[in-house]
């Protein structure tokens, strides 16, 4: 549906439609759409009108969490432009979403607590911006399904997933935020309360963050433990990767 913007003086604005023609992506791929616009009862001059992503972000606060709204991957579509009184224009675009996307989608399930969205951008001479918001599914790459898979297959079972304001240190990251896919204690590693995931994805091969929460025992603290690895997407189908994560969770485990 068209939804009005504002005018200079508050009445008789331009109202904008955005149809996506994809609504599910993987990580940089491209969304694909068309923003419309028509003229309102008077004229507006355009700033420029483009489209980034959209997830929600956990974010740190001195006594607090909360949530927000964080854009990225911003796409320009259109510069300057004069909108005559009535008049309708349209703009293809296609913006291609960051390989570190988040995803929302794995296996053919949705990832609680994560979502993205694509928003639209208005930006209107003398008025208010204005924005609208169309929500599209993120599915795995193919190396980060054939990694979710293998944690399932040690037994972890799959919580739920969020995106965290922040850094991975020494890590080639790029936005400032990043995702944690949580899964829950396995009785293969009962010395583990519960393991989350973060995939940095680049081009070529992506890190892979493992974070568990090790129990605690008679004679020491439990405590989080780390490891890391990278994966080659080129070389994805040549490594045992429940092997792999085996091996590295035996590591962090026997870690003081």
């Amino acid at each position: 549906m068209f939804k009005k913007l504002l005018a200079a003086a508050g009445v008789g604005g331009a109202e904008v439609e955005t149809e996506l023609f994809t609504h599910g992506v993987q990580p940089g791929g491209i969304v694909e759409g068309v923003i419309r616009l028509r003229g309102g009862n008077v004229a507006q001059d355009i700033s420029r009108i483009a489209v980034d992503f959209v997830t929600r972000v956990e974010q740190e606060y001195e006594d607090h969490e909360g949530l927000r709204d964080t854009g990225f991957g911003w796409t320009a579509v259109h510069g300057p432009l004069h909108l005559p009184v009535g008049a309708p224009l349209e703009f293809r675009f296609g913006a291609r979403a960051p390989m570190e996307t988040p995803i929302t989608f794995y296996n053919g399930r949705h990832l609680p607590g994560t979502q993205v969205a694509l928003r639209t951008v208005v930006e209107i001479q003398g008025a208010v911006d204005a924005a609208d918001t169309d929500p599209i599914g993120v599915g795995a790459l193919p190396a980060q399904h054939v990694l979710l898979e293998a944690v399932e297959r040690l037994g972890f079972p799959l919580r739920s997933a969020d995106v965290e304001a922040g850094r991975i240190r020494n890590s080639a990251q790029q936005l400032p935020f990043y995702q944690e896919i949580e899964f829950g204690g396995s009785h293969n590693y009962p010395q583990l309360n519960q393991l989350e995931l973060t995939f940095i994805a680049a081009d070529h091969g992506m890190s892979v963050v493992l974070e568990a929460d090790k129990r605690g025992t008679w004679y020491s603290e439990g405590s989080d433990v780390f490891d890391a690895l990278w994966v080659d997407y080129a070389a994805l189908g040549h490594r045992d990767w429940a092997g792999e994560l085996h091996h590295r969770l035996a590591g962090m485990i026997s870690r003081h």
